[in-house]
This record gives structure tokens, sequence and C-alpha cells, in this order.
């Protein structure tokens, strides 16, 4: 795949090494020629000084062709402008920005921009460590009542089926990791303790999932997988 990179910065060149050398076709854009010095060794695609807003330098970097865009430089507007180029203008499939302000995520998702925010996995990470009374969250949604946690299930929680898991219609889960292994779960598959759920929940059903799920950090304590 033809993936452009606007910024070569840190996060952009670790992007570039990894894309290169995985085999895809890379070429990275950046206003600083000596940024390109983070390139590792390997690094086997093409750079070019130059304006990652600029239409013309994109159609340089081969963006008619893309089948990714990513702009992660340092500035929030810069990386905004250039996805929304590559969409709009060039319609390259997967575009994404990195977001630094989180303030800005709700104007983000309202343009229809993919984004990440380093900010936002930061902070999701240090409330996971300090509210242990509450489920490590992969993926929080804003001001959503609906998150995707983590569980893991105690001596209590053994026996319990997805389908009495789910029976308040505040959980989802999405998959289940038992001895090393992921699989999908049907409403019918048992729960065995020790089990890691990922799961779709509202804020309400923290409450009584606690009796039958904890989060990692608790479960290394006082939850012991059970044979079976």
């Amino acid at each position: 795949m033809h993936v452009i990179i606007g910024g070569c910065g840190r996060v952009g060149a670790e992007l570039a090494d990894q894309l290169s050398g995985d085999g895809h076709d890379v070429v990275v854009i950046d206003n600083k020629a000596a940024a390109f010095e983070r390139l590792g060794s390997a690094f086997n695609g093409d750079v070019a000084v130059d304006d990652v807003t600029d239409k013309d330098a994109l159609v340089r970097a081969g963006v008619e062709r893309a089948g990714a865009f990513l702009a992660v430089t340092s500035a929030d507007n810069v990386n905004l402008m250039a996805v929304q180029i590559a969409q709009e203008l060039f319609a390259v499939p997967r575009t994404v920005a990195r977001l630094f302000n989180p303030r800005r995520e709700d104007s983000y998702r309202k343009m229809g921009v993919h984004y990440v925010s380093g900010t936002r996995l930061v902070t999701q990470a240090l409330l996971n460590e300090i509210h242990a009374d509450l489920f490590p969250a992969h993926v929080p949604f804003g001001q959503s009542d609906v998150e995707v946690v983590e569980m893991t299930a105690t001596r209590e929680g053994h026996g319990v089926t997805v389908a009495e898991l789910e029976r308040e219609g505040d959980v989802r889960v999405a998959a289940i990791r038992r001895e090393g292994r992921i699989r999908l779960p049907r409403p019918g598959d048992t729960v065995l303790g020790g089990d890691l759920v990922i799961a779709a929940v509202t804020h309400s059903a923290h409450r009584h999932l606690r009796g039958l799920m904890c989060g990692p950090s608790t479960a290394a304590a006082g939850a012991r997988p059970t044979a079976g």
C-alpha cells in the first residue's frame, strides 16, 4: 500500500520505519530536512521537504494512489487541514490525524475526522491506575456513557454465561481470552474463573459486574483461575 506520512517527529519516524519494514511504499513529508535524521537506517521509502497542507506537495508524494494518509505533525490545525485535503480532494480511503488538544475531539468527530489523541491515551492509562474500583478502559468515548473495558472473572464469576452477563442490556461481550487464546463468544458460552473478558459496558453496569469481575491489578491478588 502507498502510505503518506505528514510530519517526521518521533511518532512519524517510528510509523515510517514500521510501515516501510512491513513492505509498504512510504513517503514522509516534513518542512525541515533535519527531521528525516530520525528515520532508521533500514527505512527504504522516500522523503520530501514540503508543506503537508499543500495539495501540489501531496500530488508529488503520490496522494492520488495513496491507500492511507497519516498527519502526525506537532500542530493540530496542520493535521486537521492535511487530512481534510486528503479526504475531500483526493478521496484517500484511510486518513488519520494526530490530536494534541483533547477539547477538540468532539469537533473532529463531527467533521468525520479519524484521529488519535496521545493526551487522551495517557490520561486514560493514569485513570486506570488510580481507579481501582473501576474496570480498566481500553476505549473511552469522551462524554458517552459507554466504554470498552477489560475484566477478569473472579471465582464468583466462574460458570456465568455470556447471555447472563448481557441480560441487563448494559453489557456486550466482544471477546474472551483463556490460557493465551482469544475467541469470539456465543451467548451460551460459559466464563471461567481467570478468563479475561473484553466488553462494551455502560457506567451503570460497573456495580453489578464488580462481584463477578475485577480489573487485572486486583485479579493478581484476589482471583485465582478455577479449573474446568
